[in-house]
């Protein structure tokens, strides 16, 4: 499990590049891409940038999957976090004035959230994935011939 998650964390922040090749002539092919993506509606869990490619009449589209905007700044947010937890945790274990209740619940806290955040990530990067398989389906269905 310890490789598949580091597998999915490493995904979440990775930029993808996949080419697309269409059998129809360059301007129906945007076209049909265009109103494909227009249906799926715009991508929350990763942003989607692509470039046309037209080599001999034949129009390929080069989609570029990349991290959302906020991720980099949620993970920082979740590390912070977690700095922060153990800190106040051994801040409440070093002070001999602190109350026995907190002396137990933060410390307590703070490994149940070291045992969550891997668990996030993989949530995070399993709704990344998703969208960008959706995409990719999304993508080839309008550029393939046979409807």
């Amino acid at each position: 499990m310890t490789s598949e998650l580091r597998r999915a964390a490493k995904a979440l922040v990775a930029t993808r590049v996949e080419a697309f090749a269409s059998p129809y002539p360059p301007e129906a092919a945007k076209a049909r891409l265009e109103r494909a993506l227009a249906e799926a509606g715009a991508p929350r869990a990763l942003r989607l940038a692509g470039a046309w490619k037209i080599a001999g009449g034949v129009a390929s589209y080069e989609a570029t999957f990349a991290p959302a905007r906020g991720t980099q700044r949620f993970l920082s947010g979740i590390s912070m976090a977690l700095v922060l937890l153990v800190a106040a945790s051994a801040w409440a274990l070093a002070s001999p004035g602190q109350s026995a209740t907190l002396r137990f619940l933060l410390p307590m806290s703070t490994l149940l959230a070291a045992f969550a955040v891997p668990f996030v990530v993989a949530g995070v990067a399993s709704r990344r994935e998703a969208e960008e398989a959706r995409l990719t389906r999304t993508i080839r269905a309008a550029l393939q011939a046979g409807d």
